[in-house]
């Protein structure tokens, strides 16, 4: 069964609003599946195969993680046609020229195997008649085994993927459809290893309370990305009006956004507690909970962790 990421923590990168709809937008980072221990300058050392099909493998999964805005990776191996050059040079483009590597990818092994199917179909005959043929085609399946290490030589991650593939149904078989076969079971190996180390980021956008305390002065300062500002200007407020639900939400949704999490979830709980009744607050505060990988359903986590 797979390992579904977890949320660890979420950084702020951009904070955007619409004064109209009162919005506090921002961005977090899901990490990836394997730890890298915070690497995100990697080069590939090597790749051992049985099958031309490394090149398409290397090609795409360069593709897709440096693509990502997350991770730069290189192609340290010797597998280079003129073609994998120039497109390298661009997907690295942004990589200073005296390039060091926080950690070092290795591919142990990538294999690729095919079977032959064949089942009942229909085509047309040369009178435009739908007559009853035997279909054949190509099934697929690529698999690498990588291992991630640190500068020191340490293990940060060993880990397998797998991609499938199939070939148009026809009615003889070629080389054509094998090769087509294999080359899409590569590219599924290589999406599926990219995502395994690349950390996604997913925007979030927050509808607040426009009508809680202090609320005008704060979006002033969201608006200008002034965020602990805004959080110290709300917290003062809850002095005279700590049974405002609204000033509770707004102020998580600023800790959200500042990544403090713990807080962000005591002032989502106490936001609902005070207004059982308003469905927003609820149903926000379960996203919250569902979107940090947290059960909908435990207590408040008071005390755990520093606000």
């Amino acid at each position: 069964m797979p390992r579904l990421p977890q949320v660890s923590a979420i950084v702020l990168l951009t904070v955007s609003t619409a004064v109209a709809a009162s919005r506090l937008t921002f961005e977090r980072t899901i990490p990836a599946h394997q730890n890298l221990g915070g690497a995100e300058d990697l080069v590939i050392t090597y790749a051992i195969s049985d099958t031309d099909k490394i090149s398409t493998f290397l090609d795409i999964f360069l593709d897709q993680t440096n693509r990502s805005g997350t991770l730069r990776v290189l192609d340290g191996t010797e597998e280079k046609t003129p073609a994998r050059k120039r497109r390298l040079r661009r997907q690295t483009k942004e990589i200073p020229p005296h390039y060091r590597a926080d950690a070092t990818l290795r591919i142990n092994s990538f294999t690729c195997q095919t079977t032959e199917k064949s089942g009942p179909g229909s085509a047309y005959d040369v009178d435009g008649n739908r007559v009853r043929r035997k279909q054949r085609w190509i099934d697929a399946v690529c698999e690498a085994h990588i291992d991630a290490l640190s500068k020191n030589s340490k293990r940060l991650a060993e880990f397998s993927v797998r991609g499938e593939g199939t070939s148009p149904r026809v009615e003889e078989l070629t080389d054509e459809e094998r090769d087509v076969a294999v080359d899409q079971a590569a590219r599924y190996a290589a999406i599926a290893a990219a995502g395994e180390i690349t950390p996604r980021r997913v925007r979030e956008t927050i509808a607040l309370v426009d009508d809680a305390p202090e609320f005008d002065e704060g979006m002033a300062m969201i608006e200008a990305d002034r965020l602990g500002e805004a959080r110290q200007l709300w917290e003062s407020a809850l002095a005279k009006r700590a049974n405002s639900a609204g000033l509770h939400f707004n102020l998580a949704a600023v800790c959200e956004a500042l990544g403090q999490l713990t807080t962000a979830d005591l002032h989502y709980d106490a936001a609902q507690r005070l207004a059982p009744n308003d469905a927003r607050f609820r149903y926000e505060h379960d996203m919250f909970r569902r979107r940090n990988g947290w059960n909908t359903k435990r207590p408040s986590p008071i005390g755990r962790g520093r606000p």
